[in-house]
């Protein structure tokens, strides 16, 4: 378990489902167009993580592409992918920063 990610631990079960009862209550902040994640929109998203721990974001692309581009998304900028609704996903970064 002393991979080096001992400051992020994983979310629990509990914390995650609360976490996306969190999520239906705020609106999308970063918006991924046709060109797909890149890394200004990485940095969209932890710009975005200065302000807030749970930040949602809108996908433009279809469901399958979008669930990669998520993945992508949580790994570029060292969050957590919460879930995803349609083509929304919500990301989870505690410490506001990075």
């Amino acid at each position: 378990m002393s991979n080096g990610e001992e400051e992020r631990p994983s979310l629990t079960g509990a914390e995650r489902g609360r976490l996306r009862g969190l999520a239906q209550t705020i609106e999308p902040k970063v918006f991924v167009g046709k060109l797909g994640v890149n890394a200004g929109i990485a940095k969209l998203l932890t710009d975005a993580f200065r302000n807030a721990d749970l930040v949602k974001v809108r996908f433009t692309a279809a469901r399958e592409e979008m669930d990669a581009q998520a993945r992508e998304l949580a790994r570029m900028t060292d969050s957590e992918l919460i879930g995803s609704v349609g083509r929304t996903a919500s990301f989870f970064r505690t410490g506001g920063g990075g």
